[in-house]
């Protein structure tokens, strides 16, 4: 059963894969055909249910529980957001994803919040340990926040998903917005982590063992690609930081196993 889910996961990955280039580069072009705007919900809602398959494979029941509770505060706090203007500021969603739950938050929207907790927990998790940092839940909020200073020039300008009704400095966004999402991230990535555990099972094959931290760095090279492509620059250039440090940290980590398997004299 188990081996089964596992090959599901990694055939919802390849499905991903194959539809991530063209996704970019149409949306970075802006040459998105009337025909394919569902594309935007759908791309989501797969991103979603990889994750929510991963943590099935990783982490038994356990997994799967911490994925529906994401999904569903996610979209809770939504629902709240757009009704009372708390806890990220004042703003709607258009019409563009769909389908709506009560016709005010995209489901899309859940399975978003479902891809970018696990991976921003596995990924800081990650780091953490690799440079011995000891608050993995400020860090992985944190690279949450940075995900997210990408995605709203995409979402709200390029994309149109939704509306801010109080314009802030960035690019339109109030600053509010920024400081909740670090909030909001570490409040559920703290819970995931409880209500999965941090017993991992064994994972068949390198693919699932680095998938989390795939996902964030292809979402961080689609949202670079579209904001430098749209002349997004500040937007662009977190991403490229970003990928900088990803691309030093995975230097030091090779460096560091040819170190250790060295023959010794």
């Amino acid at each position: 059963m188990r081996h089964t889910a596992a090959a599901l996961t990694l055939l919802l990955f390849a499905l991903y894969a194959a539809m991530f280039p063209g996704s970019t580069i149409t949306v970075a072009l802006n040459q998105v055909p009337s025909w394919g705007v569902w594309m935007g919900s759908a791309l989501l809602i797969l991103q979603g249910l990889i994750m929510l398959s991963w943590l099935g494979v990783c982490y038994g029941w356990r997994g799967l529980l911490a994925g529906g509770l994401i999904s569903m505060l996610g979209l809770m706090i939504e629902n709240l957001g757009v009704t009372t203007g708390l806890p990220f500021g004042a703003y709607y969603y258009t019409s563009v994803l769909q389908p709506q739950i009560l016709g005010r938050v995209p489901l899309a929207i859940g399975a978003a919040w479902l891809m970018i907790i696990p991976c921003a927990a596995e990924l800081g998790i990650r780091i953490a340990r690799h440079w011995q940092i000891r608050w993995h839940v400020a860090l992985s909020a944190t690279l949450v926040v940075l995900l997210d200073l990408q995605i709203e020039p995409v979402a709200t300008r390029a994309s149109s998903y939704w509306v801010w009704l109080e314009p802030g400095p960035y690019y339109g966004v109030p600053l509010i917005n920024f400081a909740a999402w670090w909030l909001v991230g570490a409040g559920l990535i703290w819970g995931q982590l409880r209500v999965r555990g941090d017993r991992p099972q064994p994972l068949p094959g390198r693919t699932l063992q680095h998938l989390p931290p795939v996902m964030v760095l292809m979402s961080v090279t689609m949202f670079t690609t579209i904001n430098l492509a749209r002349g997004y620059w500040l937007a662009g250039g977190v991403g490229l930081l970003m990928l900088l440090v990803a691309a030093l940290t995975l230097r030091h980590q090779a460096a560091r196993i040819r170190i250790r398997h060295q023959p010794s004299d």
